[in-house]
């Protein structure tokens, strides 16, 4: 505010000119700790592939084992029927 008793006050600008761009975060990280979290992010990745001949053995594991709830639930099915007579 100008002092209309003072000559000496001036008055000043109340608008500021933001600088361009996006503006800082203040937790912004470095471009060293980015590097560091990606190359942990990429070696945590890299430990859950699994070897495709593990997988298959897995996969003929769980067929089979399925395959074997199928006919346990069949024989239960037919016991429970002779149960029932």
């Amino acid at each position: 505010m100008v002092d209309p008793l003072d000559p000496g006050t001036i008055a000043l600008p109340l608008i500021f000119k933001r600088s361009r761009g996006r503006p800082r975060k203040a937790n912004a990280l470095s471009p060293a700790e980015r590097a560091r979290r990606y190359r942990e992010r990429q070696k945590v990745l890299s430990m859950h592939v699994v070897p495709a001949g593990l997988h298959g053995q897995v996969v003929r594991e769980r067929d089979e084992a399925r395959a074997q709830v199928a006919l346990l639930r069949a024989e239960l099915e037919h016991l429970l029927r002779q149960l029932g007579r």
